[in-house]
């Protein structure tokens, strides 16, 4: 199935056309994130750089019941991907969230991505067994973050909107199997 993402402060249309298709075969998770209108913006270039501070599409997937621990993908524009098991602490008195970031080092994903005239198309692909932490059903959120050339967090567009301008708040996770209906 195919969904358009949305604004993620306020749950409007989103700035930017933006959608996700999901689908499950085999026991591997696939994800395509079409991304309309990018400057393909990418201030960093490695594996598990912080590719969130310029143009990128984002996934935070996990089990656990309490939704305290999940994977965070980011994918940039150049294919560059950063995994890491994320600890959400809560948010601080600023409504910062609090994050212990535990890098992957051995990428488990298969990703490409291409490059069009308005924009880009982002794959990611991957066996579910690799994002349990435990036996409980798979939550996610799908994002995109556009910068239009460099000015940071500019655009979020979230799937479940989180009606502020962050995305890790678990509490606007949905579960998996409702989107692959």
């Amino acid at each position: 199935m195919v969904y358009s993402l949305k604004n993620c402060r306020d749950g409007s249309k989103a700035t930017y056309e933006t959608t996700v298709e999901i689908k499950e075969t085999d026991g591997r998770l696939y994800f395509k994130f079409v991304a309309k209108n990018s400057q393909y913006y990418c201030p960093y270039h490695n594996y598990n750089d912080i590719h969130s501070e310029g143009d990128a599409c984002e996934l935070l997937i996990g089990t656990d019941p309490e939704r305290k621990q999940y994977y965070e993908i980011e994918i940039s524009p150049e294919n560059k991907l950063m995994i890491a098991l994320m600890t959400y602490g809560g948010d601080d008195v600023d409504g910062e969230p609090q994050l212990n970031i535990d890098f992957v080092n051995e990428s488990f994903i298969d990703s490409k991505v291409t490059l069009t005239d308005d924009g880009y198309i982002a794959e990611l692909w991957f066996d579910k067994k690799y994002i349990r932490t435990c036996d409980d059903d798979i939550y996610f959120n799908a994002y995109r973050l556009e910068t239009d050339g460099g000015e940071s967090e500019k655009h979020l567009f979230a799937l479940s909107p989180t009606m502020r301008g962050k995305f890790h708040t678990p509490e606007y996770f949905v579960y998996l199997k409702e989107y692959l209906k």
